[in-house]
């Protein structure tokens, strides 16, 4: 006798023996004992949960010689003949190979002729969903009024794509994946029977592979009982299935965690001479950060999470150091990544920047620290005891650094946040008279200088590359001589009339200001445009300036515009 795969010598022959779905077999065996069978089933899920042998088990109860009834009795001539696929009565239809519109046609004209010796003609259609529109549109009147003695079970793993048409005519119902420990369970059972010694985390490990799929699970053990029929453990089905080691996957998860970039390189290393798969390594690396996050917020082992309590600890251990909103930012990139990695032609290099991305992304400043840093120098209280780019997660700084802290001023943050920075020198030479004349009641012009500095800065950063001239006490002179694009950048934006209002409030009068360029419309000294600049360009710096985004940023970081390129 030939050898029967596990798949077809377990396969359950009472609604009892099905594993994962009481909510379909309860339904189904309550309308067998009432009586309110329905003309059309539609059952839908995943691959290799149950759908087809529901479906024969349906059938056997129908025409079972002692029901019908909530079980069939598996011992009748109807029963044995169904289950080994030779009943005259029952039709198992491919849909994938019959799916055209002669194939309908002959069922229908099949359909009209009575049993030969069961109750009714069952009709089970696999994969449904594969029939042409036109096999659909002949179907729907047969299911719509269909003889008495006719029942049509259909399967399909693409609900999606059965026409509503269809949909509406049947009974439904939806399969779920089997749970990792209802699968594990089921498994252990199995391998007692044939009397095989196993380790629980192989048959774990096993589960894990089949994805919610139990005939999947049967047939990975079958090619491992094959392949090792005196003991089940985790290296014989790493070997025999290929599968990444675990314990390199948490090795990797540490070092990511603890940022050991040379470590990193060394295991992807490792992973890529041994041979495995990097996008299916990749695959299982994202498993490991999820159940890392799913530990991190307190989930124990259920559905959710299928891990052993043993892993469970593990898990909590390496979450320990990091915040819960690393874990989820590391996921969410490595989820993002995911796409990067398998549309390389290099995946090893690309898997190594990931990771090194990833192991770095803890030293990434959040949005919200910048914020609360922007709040703060609005507010005038930077220096406080709350420390600013402390994370969520991170040590807190030392308080006894406090002064230190204060007084260093990262160049780059600094200027990110309040615009280009500015030295002693620069600021002593904003611009004043080459000789001072005191403005009415005494005033320096410097503290006029730096009264502007305080109200606007980047309206005196433009006013440092000209030079001031009083004239009387109510009118001001800046000369830009060779800095043009300064010149334009007062006359827009309206910053001219802002340094008048400006003066008025410093000089307590109304005041005005004339701006020279670098040549002037003869003695009067009147304001002039320069040679350097079209007035094409102009008019775009004074546009783009005038945007109020550009203004809001200028504002909002106290910048400088240093230069505005027009493209060709």
């Amino acid at each position: 006798m030939s050898y029967l795969v596990l798949a077809r010598k377990f396969r359950p022959q009472v609604f009892e023996e099905v594993i994962g779905q009481p909510h379909v077999t309860r339904t189904l065996q309550n309308a067998l004992k009432t009586g309110r069978v329905a003309h059309a089933y539609l059952f839908s899920g995943p691959r290799g949960v149950g759908k087809t042998s529901v479906a024969r088990i349906l059938a056997k109860a129908l025409n079972c010689q002692e029901g019908p009834g909530p079980n069939p009795c598996n011992r009748c001539p109807s029963c044995k003949e169904i289950t080994q696929g030779g009943n005259l009565d029952v039709f198992e239809i491919d849909g994938a190979s019959n799916r055209g519109i002669d194939d309908i046609r002959e069922l229908r004209e099949n359909i009209r002729y009575l049993p030969a010796r069961g109750r009714y003609k069952i009709y089970i259609v696999d994969e449904v969903h594969m029939l042409t529109k036109e096999a659909f549109n002949a179907l729907l009147k047969t299911l719509e009024e269909p003889p008495d003695q006719a029942i049509f079970i259909f399967a399909t793993t693409e609900l999606n794509n059965v026409p509503l048409t269809i949909y509406s005519r049947c009974q439904s119902f939806h399969f779920r994946r089997i749970s990792p420990e209802a699968m594990v369970t089921h498994l252990g059972r199995l391998v007692e029977q044939e009397q095989i010694p196993y380790r629980e985390e192989a048959l774990r490990l096993i589960a894990r592979q089949a994805e919610g799929s139990i005939r999947d699970s049967l047939s990975l053990l079958d090619q491992i009982l094959s392949f090792s029929p005196e003991e089940i453990n985790e290296s014989i089905i790493q070997e025999i299935l290929g599968l990444v080691d675990r314990r390199l996957l948490l090795d990797l998860g540490r070092a990511v965690l603890g940022g050991d970039l040379k470590k990193i390189m060394g295991l992807v290393g490792e992973v890529y001479e041994y041979g495995y798969d990097l996008k299916v390594f990749f695959k299982d690396l994202v498993e490991i950060f999820r159940s890392l996050l799913l530990v991190k917020m307190g989930q124990e082992q259920g559905p959710l999470l299928d891990l052993s309590t043993e892993e469970i600890n593990e898990f909590k251990e390496m979450s320990a150091p990091v915040s819960l909103d690393t874990l989820q930012d590391g996921l969410h990139f490595l989820v993002q990544s995911e796409g990067e990695l398998r549309k390389t032609g290099q995946p090893r290099l690309a898997l190594e920047m990931i990771l090194l991305r990833l192991a770095r992304l803890q030293e990434v400043i959040p949005i919200d620290s910048l914020l609360q840093k922007l709040e703060q120098l609005e507010q005038g209280t930077l220096g406080g005891e709350t420390p600013i780019f402390n994370s969520p997660g991170r040590p807190a700084a030392d308080p006894s650094l406090k002064e230190e802290r204060q007084e260093y001023r990262h160049p780059q943050i600094m200027e990110a946040v309040e615009g280009p920075s500015f030295s002693e020198a620069q600021v002593s030479a904003l611009p004043e008279s080459p000789d001072p004349v005191p403005l009415p009641g005494g005033i320096n012009p410097e503290r006029l200088l730096e009264h502007i500095r305080k109200e606007n800065l980047p309206l005196a950063t433009y006013l440092a590359h000209g030079k001031l001239r009083i004239l009387d006490d109510q009118t001001l002179e800046w000369d830009f001589q060779d800095n043009a694009f300064h010149l334009e950048l007062m006359e827009g934006n309206g910053n001219k009339k802002r340094l008048e209002q400006i003066c008025q409030a410093f000089f307590g009068k109304k005041v005005k200001v004339r701006l020279l360029g670098q040549a002037k419309n003869g003695p009067s000294g009147k304001k002039s445009t320069t040679d350097q600049q079209s007035q094409k360009k102009r008019k775009v710096i004074k546009e783009t300036l005038e945007q109020p985004p550009i203004r809001d940023i200028l504002e909002l970081f106290q910048a400088e515009v240093i230069d505005v390129k027009i493209p060709d």
